[in-house]
């Protein structure tokens, strides 16, 4: 429990120290991680440091606590306005915070510059995994048991259906405007448009082409793996005609559609549109940047909680899948397992293998190398939990600048998910099989689309990948029900799939720097320090 305190001091050297002494006692009541705390503390000294120039002597007021099961603290410092974030020093800064998770906000108001932080605490993926894998196995019991008892089972589906449909109907409210959100404030984040021009555009280019042609590869390996439709429509000319129509369909006639239908491939586009416009505009939209950022942090709030009851939602799903047909659904739930796991190892091996030929180093060295922030993944299924040892490997191990991989690593954790494209593939592939979706050319074209734009535009928030899931299930004709099936292998398979991505993610950016000689060989090449 974080005990409520409220303080006033006045602004000087030795009150920063008192203040980040208060920021770290909250954090650590709020059960936040430790190199979380370490990074939120000294970004705030360097925040208050930056004001002492200007603002020595104004009257700080300091005030924790909790506010509905939620830890915050909040430093306000009187003065003229002083954006936190104008500071080209700071900028980097607040970018890890928002990676991190940990939410480090500026305010004007009242004649006070207000930062507010709500810390989180410190995730346990095997209490997660714990609780999901315990209203499986609760669904289960329960469902079988019903199985036996035809006017239970009517009775219970009356209570469960209704249940399950708000839920679903909750997070499909939520997960347009999330994916959208995404996309922007992803591209927003970038700011420094010196450092896109001269690493990000071969960096973005990297990310993006890999994504396509990783899609494109489980399209061909979809056709060896399941029987492939003919197309209902006759000839050459007319499957040409629906791709060249759907490809033009990518722009909305209007803004408002596209969050109504949750059209996938046009939420994307909106996003990129907006994203790239405001990213360009930089300082003359300011503010548009800054209420955008804040309707992002609190959608993602609101996804954060109906998160929370993700055990329910698989409860339901499955508690209604057992009482009618059920044996399809498992069995193509192995399927997903079989398919995505080794894929994911192989392509980390691969990743590894082409960056020593192309980098004329050892691969065993670079598996040595990447394997601790391999490992933090795999275990965690967290790129935020990995992030301080993604950059200090590749800063320290790698060779890579620290300001690439200060620029590299974030926007790739957000852009960048080949692990989870492997995953989506798979998931699109087997519940269209188990569901009597015919598998035809137009629908892996489709597949190879919309599993590319979602895995950049995924979230990296708890319960972002079954935003996701609605949304692509709904572009590819896949009833709502696989969404059950969907949520529980993500469950699991969310390890492999993060770490399989925060694998690539640094071979990508390593081949990025060494691309325009930035790359230190020597550190590279050099046995592990």
């Amino acid at each position: 429990m974080v005990s409520s305190r409220s303080e006033n001091f006045i602004l000087s050297a030795k009150t920063i120290d008192t203040v980040s002494g208060i920021c770290v006692q909250a954090l650590t009541e709020a059960g936040a991680d430790k190199k979380d705390i370490i990074r939120i503390r000294l970004s705030l000294e360097e925040i208050l440091g930056v004001w002492l120039g200007s603002l020595e002597g104004a009257s700080v007021h300091v005030d924790c606590g909790q506010r509905f099961g939620r830890a915050f603290l909040k430093v306000s410092v009187d003065g003229p306005t002083m954006d936190a974030w104008d500071n080209e020093e700071l900028v980097l800064s607040g970018r890890m915070l928002s990676q991190a998770g940990l939410s480090f906000t500026y305010a004007y108001k009242n004649g006070k510059n207000c930062l507010v932080c709500n810390p989180k605490k410190k995730k346990s993926s095997m209490g997660q995994l714990a609780f999901l894998l315990g209203a499986v196995f609760l669904a289960a019991f329960l469902g079988f048991a019903m199985r036996r008892a035809p006017a239970m089972q009517t009775a219970a589906l009356s209570v469960t259906e209704p249940l399950f449909n708000m839920i679903l109907g909750a997070l499909r409210a939520v997960s347009s405007p999330l994916v959208f959100l995404a996309v922007c404030c992803g591209i927003v984040s970038i700011g420094d448009l010196t450092m896109v021009g001269r690493v990000g555009k071969k960096l973005i280019f990297r990310m993006v082409a890999g994504t396509f042609v990783l899609a494109v590869v489980m399209a061909f390996a979809g056709c060896l793996l399941f029987p492939i439709a003919a197309e209902a429509e006759s000839g050459i000319t007319g499957n040409y005609s629906a791709i060249y129509q759907m490809v033009l369909e990518i722009v909305p006639s209007d803004i408002v559609s596209p969050f109504l239908n949750g059209n996938a491939l046009q939420l994307v586009f909106l996003g990129i549109c907006v994203g790239a416009a405001l990213l360009i505009l930089g300082d003359r939209v300011s503010a548009a940047q800054t209420t955008l950022l804040q309707v992002n942090e609190a959608v993602q709030f609101l996804m954060s909680v109906l998160g929370k009851i993700i055990p329910l939602f698989v409860f339901l799903c499955l508690f209604n899948l057992i009482l009618s047909d059920f044996d399809s659904g498992i069995s193509s739930l192995f399927k997903v397992f079989l398919i995505t796991v080794p894929v994911c190892f192989v392509l980390t091996l691969f990743y590894v293998f082409v960056a020593a030929m192309k980098l004329k180093v050892s691969p065993a060295l670079l598996i040595r190398k990447m394997l601790p922030t391999f490992l933090i993944a795999l275990t965690t299924a967290s790129s935020a939990a990995a992030l301080a040892t993604n950059l200090e490997t590749c800063v320290k191990e790698l060779g890579i600048p620290k300001k690439v991989a200060d620029f590299g690593i974030p926007l790739g954790q957000v852009l960048y998910k080949p692990g989870f494209v492997v995953g989506l593939f798979s998931l699109a592939l087997c519940m269209a099989e188990s569901y009597g979706i015919p598998i035809t050319p137009m629908f892996l074209f489709m597949s190879v689309l919309t599993t590319g734009l979602l895995s950049m535009a995924l979230p990296p928030i708890p319960g972002g990948a079954l935003s996701v899931f609605t949304v692509m299930f709904a572009q590819l004709g896949i009833p709502s029900e696989a969404l059950a099936l969907a949520v529980a292998a993500n469950g699991i398979l969310d390890f492999f799939m993060t770490a399989a991505g925060v694998a690539c993610l640094q071979v990508q950016v390593t081949l990025a720097a060494d691309n325009v000689g930035m790359l230190d060989e020597n550190k590279l090449k050099r046995s592990m320090s």
